[in-house]
Order: structure tokens, then sequence, then C-alpha cells
């Protein structure tokens, strides 16, 4: 089965890729620290202790802009990553060998052994597999796979 990309199945698959990539452990890290000094900031506020400046008052408002900036960095990221690999128009497949996935896109073939690959997040339109020992990340359309397909590869993952 070969699916051609366009730019709804794009912005898709890269929403499921900037999901992944704001709920890894190190971005909760970063949103717990967010949420503490969103809370202080609040505490702050509310004892009292804010100088005559008023400069208090805008803690609530930064904490909360960094977060904003974090989601939108994460999700440009995420699309300009996706479709640097897969622009509009490419035609892209998959298939599971006996020890590799191979991923096709136009003239583009990718032979990848399965131990190469350290987890799978499956997402609405995306299947993402995190690269052993590296930050990457390999997107692929979830549309390419079947449930028999991603449970033959969670077992392969693992």
């Amino acid at each position: 089965m070969t699916v051609t990309i366009d730019e709804s199945l794009l912005r898709r698959m890269a929403r499921d890729a900037a999901v992944y990539g704001l709920t890894r452990p190190w971005a909760i890290v970063m949103w717990v620290a967010l949420a503490a000094c969103l809370v202080l900031s609040f505490l702050t506020l509310g004892a009292g202790t804010a100088d005559d400046s008023g400069s208090a008052g805008w803690l609530p408002l930064a904490t909360i802009g960094l977060g904003v900036v974090a989601v939108v960095a994460t999700v440009s990221g995420a699309r300009r990553a996706v479709r640097a690999a897969t622009p509009p128009g490419t035609v892209v497949w998959a298939r599971l060998e006996a020890d590799t996935l191979q991923i096709g896109a136009d003239r583009r073939v990718s032979d990848i052994r399965y131990r190469e690959f350290e987890g799978i997040r499956v997402g609405r339109d995306a299947v993402i597999l995190r690269i052993r020992n590296s930050s990457a990340i390999t997107v692929v359309p979830r549309v390419l796979l079947t449930d028999d397909d991603i449970a033959r590869l969670r077992l392969s993952v693992a």
C-alpha cells in the first residue's frame, strides 16, 4: 500500500509528532517547572509581597507565555521536520520484513533494523519510532500499517 502525502496528512502527522515531543520526559519536567513557577507567582501575588512597581504581576503572564512559546516552537519544529522528510506530493510506503522495516519515499528507500528502534508510539495519523541512543525519530503515516503490523513492530522493538 502507498499513500501520497498531502497538506492535511502532513499537518496531522506533525501534530502527532508534536504531541510526542511535548510528552517526552524532559518536556514533562519542563511542564512541572512551569506549573510550579505559575503557582509560586500566584502565591507571591496573593501574599502581598509584591513591590509597588507591580513587576510581580507580570510573572504569571510570563510563565504562561513561556508555555505557549514551548508549544508553538515544538509544533513548528515538528511540521518543519515532517515536511523536510516527506514534502506534500511524496508517495510513501512501508513494509515489514523479517528483521527490518522498509520505508520508501518516492525513489528513496530505507532499510532499518528493528533493533535500531528504542520505542514506538502510535498516534491517530502517525507511527513514531524512536531511534536507539538518539533523540531522532522516524515518522510513518499510520494508514500504511495495519493493527497486526503495529503489534509486530511493538514486539520487535521491545
